[in-house]
């Protein structure tokens, strides 16, 4: 009897012992494989990419650390995430992620997450074609943007490669399979001689054409004659100003001459519907006028693109001075950035090397003087309209505070005293001296649905000489402004169905 029991028993200690070991075994593999696992640094995670894009620079800042080198814009599943790719064990990411977490907290922003390489996917655009300049890449943007749909035709852009090459780019930010298909697609649509689209690594550049410019793209002309006729059939595309100007016109001129403001004055006169992407209103749009106070909002760019290229931070000091700036018009605090910036002329250099198509030509020529009368700054109506434009889209260095400080409440010549709706948001900045009355903003209603519908503005009244009565001119003047916003109002309720 205990022979045979002791026969039953054998075999299954035995067999307990070989679970003991594959359990033991799985353990270790389990352990081996966790430490053979590599890890990242993510910061944050959105359904809404420039909000990413947003944030990024607040950590580059808070952290030194660099934008696309370093943090990177990626994928997963339908968010896309902030992340540092650092392929480091899971101790070495925890360690990294503490300390890095304690200065983002310092700063008011969000803890580290440390996430699994595999746990995101990178992002790709398509390169079409490079070209040394700019403009030899017009002609070929106009073509895609007409042959492609229209969500994919507004995702192609121009852009500055360095200080030497420029290309044609499809924006897609998609994962390397999404990418793929894309260029194939892109490809269809090319000549047969052309070579074919390349991926590359998505990445956030200056653009000196967007979908929103592909009405002034045609395709480039050889000869000097052609190229002349190119450049005033342009500006008559933008001075139709969507058949408006011919019903507007007269009717400024008419309150002008109510006002008895018309000897000795100049007036520029835009309106920019952001919904469509077209001019409702173009008056003397190329026309440089003085930019007073309007100059400000260029100084705050010039500066957030420093803050943006990690060569300045941006700290309470300079938040509070850019509302000085902007919210109550402060000419020291002006001033104060223009020397950070190394002075007028540098401040105007740094604009039109990088953001040379949006600026137009701008003139940053002088510190803004003690008695507030500041003469020489200039910008055309255009440069408002194209600043204004690229903001809304957040296609400019930390837009979002921009934006903010231009939100707070403050004077305005278009809205207050116009016949707008209480609730209009209102993104704006007035000009004003003893030769100029202007404003300059973005304007956001809502359409019958409940969508926000926004638009750009921008009115400018000019004399040549100073008036007699001061005040009398410029009340008159900001009056004409504000009836101007009005009749805006109207076309804009009326394409848009607004409330």
């Amino acid at each position: 009897m205990n022979k045979g029991t002791n026969r039953v028993k054998l075999p299954t200690a035995c067999l307990w012992v070989l679970i003991v070991a594959l359990l033991a075994a799985s353990v270790a593999e389990a352990a081996g494989a966790a430490q053979s696992r590599r890890y990242a640094l993510a910061y944050a995670w959105d359904t809404e990419r420039q909000r990413i894009l947003d944030y990024r620079r607040k950590v580059a800042a808070s952290l030194g650390l660099k934008t696309d080198s370093q943090l990177k814009i990626v994928g997963r599943e339908q968010d896309y995430g902030l992340v540092w790719n650092i392929n480091a064990s899971m101790v070495q990411a925890k360690k990294q992620a503490e300390q890095q977490s304690a200065r983002l907290r310092r700063a008011g922003l969000k803890p580290v997450q440390v996430v699994a390489c595999t746990g995101f996917s990178e992002l790709y655009h398509v390169r079409v074609r490079q070209a040394a300049r700019a403009d030899a890449l017009q002609g070929e943007y106009a073509r895609l943007k007409n042959a492609l749909e229209s969500r994919a035709g507004d995702k192609l852009a121009i852009e500055k490669i360095d200080s030497r090459q420029w290309a044609l780019v499809y924006r897609g930010w998609e994962s390397k399979k999404e990418a793929q298909k894309s260029a194939r697609n892109i490809a269809s649509q090319l000549p047969r001689t052309s070579k074919a689209p390349v991926l590359v690594a998505a990445i956030d550049r200056p653009a000196v054409m967007t979908a929103a410019d592909a009405t002034l793209a045609e395709p480039p002309n050889t000869s000097a004659a052609a190229a002349r006729s190119d450049r005033q059939r342009s500006q008559a595309r933008q001075e139709s100003g969507g058949g408006l100007n011919t019903k507007i016109a007269p009717l400024l001129q008419a309150e002008l001459r109510k006002a008895k403001i018309q000897p000795q004055v100049r007036a520029g006169w835009a309106a920019y519907d952001l919904t469509t992407d077209n001019y409702l209103v173009s008056i003397n749009l190329n026309r440089p006028f003085q930019a007073a106070s309007m100059i400000k909002p260029f100084v705050a760019l010039a500066f957030f693109h420093q803050v943006d290229k990690g060569k300045v931070s941006y700290t309470a000091q300079h938040r509070q001075m850019m509302e000085a700036m902007i919210q109550h018009s402060s000419n020291p605090a002006t001033n104060w950035f223009i020397r950070q910036l190394g002075g007028p002329a540098r401040c105007e250099a740094l604009l039109k090397k990088e953001y040379g198509r949006l600026v137009g030509q701008i003139r940053i020529r002088e510190y803004i003087p003690a008695s507030g009368r500041t003469y020489l700054n200039s910008v055309q109506p255009c440069g408002y309209i194209q600043f204004l434009r690229a903001l809304w889209r957040y296609q400019l260095p930390n837009s979002k505070e921009m934006l903010r400080v231009m939100g707070l409440p403050g004077p305005d010549r278009l809205v207050y005293g116009a016949d707008l709706p209480n609730n209009t948001e209102v993104y704006n900045k007035t000009g004003t001296t003893a030769l100029l009355c202007g404003d300059m903003g973005i304007l956001v209603l809502r359409d019958k649905e409940g969508r926000k519908i926004p638009y750009a503005v921008v009115g400018i009244v000019e004399r040549s000489s100073q008036p007699a009565n001061y005040k009398q001119w410029m009340r008159a003047s900001g009056g004409v402004i504000r009836d101007f916003s009005s009749l805006v109002y109207e076309e804009m309720k009326r394409k848009h169905n607004l409330l």
